[in-house]
């Protein structure tokens, strides 16, 4: 013998309740009479467009961006509920700026190579060359 089912007492059963909050977008409306939504979409598109910004400007490399959400009940002694939200986008940090320059014998920053300083023997007599071009020719 199958157990039958027995239906919920009838003080149990809810209602449809058209008021009823479904969807993120819903519950963002309450906050600040809507705009709470609003500044949230806008601060989002934003976001995007910023690391669509850096990624253009410094590379995919970094393009990254945040979204924090702090939302706080307060359930009050009536069934009542208290509530804030609170927002914070971060978007993409800016590389470092960079630089590159060569360290001398001394100690001090030059951009002069110490490689090219090697490569070249200095100034050469040149006693072979032809008077009307200046053409070098070679021994």
């Amino acid at each position: 013998m199958t157990k039958k089912k027995t239906p919920p007492p009838a003080e149990l059963v809810e209602e449809h309740d058209p008021f009823a909050i479904h969807s993120i977008e819903q519950l963002f409306t309450l906050f600040d009479g809507g705009e709470f939504l609003i500044s949230f979409m806008a601060q989002h598109r934003e976001l995007m467009q910023k690391m669509q910004d850096h990624n253009e400007e410094f590379g995919h490399k970094g393009a990254k961006g945040s979204i924090s959400l702090n939302l706080n009940y307060e359930l009050g002694g009536a069934g009542d509920l208290g509530m804030s939200a609170k927002a914070d986008f971060n978007g993409p940090k800016k590389p470092a700026s960079r630089a590159a320059a060569y360290v001398d014998g001394q100690g001090q920053l030059t951009l002069y190579s110490p490689l090219m300083k090697r490569m070249q023997g200095g100034v050469r007599d040149v006693s072979e060359y032809d008077p009307k071009t200046g053409e070098i020719k070679d021994v």
